[in-house]
């Protein structure tokens, strides 16, 4: 009995002391003596600063990109109510949340037949929009408009055994994969009015918070859009690319990290850093160039994010100063080559010769080229052939790259980004705005080619320059299968003579060309007398085009450059299971067959032949200056090879590329019509199926090129044109490409045309 006494009375005072703490702790103790002082002092917490992204200024000082403030809505994941312990608090701050961002929602209903055996539930649905239909599935799920959020989670609560809302935030929150009192942006670019509304009514949506940041504008690219593909644009980073970007502190974790996301991002390459730890360079929310200048220069134009170290109490409340652990480093400015009022007149003449080459299709007396697909798309590409510098380089159609950074313009982006038929999908592809074809363009190049095929030839003693074949207008031959080849010339099979490689430039000669290519030992209709030679043979010429850096990617700083492709035995081989023909590497010399270059790679190896064979590195940036304009590293000349041709050749294919604007069909370069001293070589490369005319015959579209650089003596510019499907419109390389070469020209030496030009010179349309 007294045992019994003595434990209930342990048991009162027990009780009367853990009444007297919670007193003490609801009714007396302040929150810091609430939470005591130790805690308060070892809850620390990192706050970032992001940089400030460099400014792309062209060679002028024009702004290109520039990055403006702007208040993000964002979500602290450790500041929100607890799932666990108050969900529905929870539930109704992300719903507000969502509201506010603009974010549908999804409602799930499970098992999707209580819509039928619930007509309450059938009309409160009905009442969010339109009821879809039922099917035989189990679950049914619904988006919400941001606007019916609210409602939504009310109908959730009210028939919680069968519907659930499926809230954006909070899935986000679950992929972030972040600290939790780290913020996660759910809205970018908010306005000023609601996010001094939001800080105003902090205390009503916890976990909620306004925090600055940047947003990037391209303030030209409205005007001159074909700077669009030049600059690029910058995106949130996805969960690849922050796999890729942010180091692992050994070779281990980044083991771990590449195989864990190899599913979804294939195999990717990560930096090993063994001081990373703490706060990664990127997180989540943070933007990264997605392409162009932006993506190319990335780690010069981000800077460095600033970190802060700040002291918390258990209710997040700041209980010291905040100390800068690394201060913010923003992003260094790039200066480029380019001119954007140049480029805004070598965008003007393009659009003006793809516009007449549209015409000219529509007007077209043949049935089969009125059939063509609109002509739309071009290139142009100039450069200084001295140094590398680019320019000009416009790629068209194109687009105004501010609608990947603009919130507001998100629908026009979402249009052309998922088009909403078939049809558009369809012409989206071969309009390929995104695509700048200059450097990812892949094309046969025609007679463009033939200035490297010689250079070759002479270097190789196949042909001196004196040198002269027959040309009897074709060349027929028999293939070591019984086939029986033709290879006509570009000009109605003429029959130009005995002629040297000066003169084949000028009369652009398929069978001169392919004979040094391919040797004419076996063709069966020239004379005894003609001339016999064995040629380069494929394996020579993959080789002599391969010392002007063709197949192989020119190294411009941008992301995205195709190899072009130089054909090969093994190529074919490998690729169409066939052995290689004599016809095979003819086509090559005269550029068709499987030969496709870039225009970039074109420019660049014409280049070489302008100065005596230095190829130089393309580039777009000229310099790199820090925020208060203070270089820090100026972008030098770099020469990517000397081409292995004496000078005495390559100054002979000069005087013959020269030839075919005084003497060719190239007339409206030629000085008397232009002001300027140009040489160059047109090309007309076929592409696309076989058509049949409405006679019977058999041909294809094809593309009209110019390559021209000036002046002769001492070239200071190389411009490549070439524009899609007009090869065959009245002679589009000589009447299109060379016109919108030597306007190029006119423009970048500020010359006027002649005011009385002598009669043979064409009328060009002028802007």
């Amino acid at each position: 009995m007294a045992r019994l006494i003595a434990l209930r009375i342990v048991l009162l005072i027990t009780v009367v002391v853990l009444v007297a703490r919670l007193a003490q702790l609801q009714l007396v103790q302040t929150d810091a003596q609430r939470f005591g002082a130790d805690i308060e002092v070892t809850t620390r917490r990192y706050l970032t600063n992001p940089p400030r992204r460099g400014e792309i200024i062209d060679a002028r000082g024009t702004l290109l990109a520039e990055s403006v403030p702007i208040y993000n809505l964002a979500v602290i994941p450790g500041q929100l109510p607890s799932a666990s312990s108050a969900p529905a608090q929870r539930a109704m701050t992300l719903a507000r949340l969502a509201q506010i961002a603009g974010l549908p929602s999804t409602l799930v209903i499970d098992p999707a037949s209580a819509l039928a055996t619930t007509p309450n539930l059938r009309r409160d649905v009905a009442a969010l929009g339109a009821l879809p239909e039922l099917t035989k599935t189990d679950v049914l799920t619904i988006s919400i408009a941001p606007e019916d959020t609210l409602k939504a989670l009310r109908l959730s609560e009210t028939y919680a055994s069968v519907v659930t809302l499926v809230n954006p935030i909070e899935q986000l929150l679950q992929q972030a994969n972040i600290r939790r009192y780290q913020p996660v942006i759910i809205k970018e670019d908010i306005s000023p009015e609601l996010a001094l509304a939001l800080r105003e009514n902090a205390n009503y949506m916890p976990g909620a918070q306004v925090i600055e940041g940047f947003r990037r504008r391209y303030p030209l690219s409205s005007q001159i859009p074909s700077l669009s593909h030049i600059l690029g644009y910058t995106g949130r980073i996805n969960s690849c690319e922050l796999v890729a970007v942010n180091p692992a502190s050994s070779w281990l974790r980044s083991l771990v990290d590449i195989t864990a996301n190899a599913p979804i991002c294939g195999l990717i390459t990560k930096p090993i850093d063994p001081t990373s730890v703490g706060l990664p360079p990127y997180l989540p929310s943070d933007q990264i160039g997605k392409d162009g200048l932006e993506g190319a220069y990335e780690k010069v134009l981000r800077g460095q994010m600033g970190i802060d170290s700040l002291l918390v109490d258990a209710l997040q409340r700041p209980v010291s100063a905040v100390t800068t652990l690394r201060p913010v480093t923003n992003g260094y400015n790039l200066v480029l080559t380019i001119d954007a009022q140049f480029q805004a007149e070598v965008e003007r003449i393009l659009q003006r010769w793809i516009n007449v080459g549209e015409e000219r299709r529509q007007t077209a007396r043949e049935a089969h080229k009125r059939a063509y697909a609109p002509i739309v798309a071009g290139v142009a590409v100039a450069l200084d052939p001295r140094d590398g510098r680019i320019l000009a380089m416009v790629s068209l159609p194109d687009y105004d790259n501010n609608i990947w950074v603009d919130p507001a313009r998100a629908a026009e982006l979402s249009a052309l980004l998922a088009p909403p038929s078939a049809e558009a999908q369809r012409e989206l592809q071969r309009l390929a705005p995104f695509t700048n074809r200059a450097i990812a363009g892949q094309y046969p190049p025609g007679s463009t080619i033939k200035q490297f095929v010689g250079s070759v030839a002479l270097q190789q003693n196949v042909i001196k320059a004196d040198t002269k074949l027959r040309d009897p207008g074709l060349l027929r031959l028999i293939e070591r299968s019984g086939t029986e080849f033709i290879l006509p010339n570009s000009v109605r099979n003429r029959d130009n003579g005995l002629i040297d490689v000066r003169d084949a430039l000028r009369l652009s000669s398929n069978v001169f060309f392919a004979s040094v290519a391919g040797g004419n030992e076996q063709a069966v209709n020239l004379d005894e007398r003609a001339l016999r030679i064995n040629g380069l043979g494929i394996d020579a010429l993959v080789e002599g085009l391969s010392w002007f850096n063709l197949g192989r990617p020119t190294g411009i700083d941008l992301v995205g450059e195709a190899s072009g492709r130089v054909p090969t035995r093994a190529w074919k081989a490998q690729v169409l299971r066939e052995a290689w023909t004599i016809g095979d590497t003819y086509n090559t010399a005269i550029g068709q067959g499987y030969l496709e270059v870039t225009p970039l790679q074109l420019a660049v190896a014409a280049g070489a032949v302008a100065t005596n064979g230095t190829l130089y590195r393309p580039h777009l940036v000229d310099r790199i200056v820090d925020e208060n304009g203070q270089l820090v590293r100026q972008i030098l000349p770099e020469p990517i090879g000397q081409v292995p041709i004496n000078p005495e050749h390559l100054a002979t294919i000069r005087a013959g590329l020269f030839a075919s604007i005084t003497d060719g069909l190239g007339i409206a370069a030629r000085e008397v019509c232009s002001g300027l001293r140009i040489a160059g070589k047109t090309g007309t490369a076929e592409f696309g199926p076989i058509l049949t005319t409405s006679d019977g015959r058999l041909v294809r579209q094809s593309h009209a090129w110019f390559v021209g650089f000036a002046p002769y003596e001492n070239p200071e510019i190389v411009v490549v044109v070439l524009v899609e499907g007009v090869g065959d419109l009245n002679d589009g390389s000589s009447t299109i490409a060379v016109p919108a070469v030597t306007q190029i020209m006119q423009a970048y030496f500020g010359i006027t045309p002649p005011e009385n030009p002598p009669s043979i010179c064409p009328v060009l349309p002028q802007s």
